[in-house]
């Protein structure tokens, strides 16, 4: 039995590295290569990863690839 100071987190679950994504910088991402399944669809997942940090993030589709950069509020 062993006692601990503080409840544990779970690892993250998430497939792409969004603590890296949300650094502010300019990111240019391909599908098949960056991200599966649809640019709209991973551009929905980023918008919803900015607002947990408390930001927005600016993005344009160019043909399938999607260029994106968070920016705090």
């Amino acid at each position: 039995m062993e006692k601990l100071d503080a409840f544990p987190s779970l690892p993250s679950q998430s497939r792409y590295p969004w603590d890296q994504l949300m650094d502010g910088s300019i990111w240019k991402l391909s599908p098949g290569t960056d991200f599966s399944g649809k640019s709209r669809t991973f551009v929905a997942a980023s918008r919803a990863q900015a607002k947990r940090r408390g930001g927005t993030v600016r993005t344009r589709l160019i043909q399938d690839d999607v260029v994106l950069q968070f920016r705090e509020v």
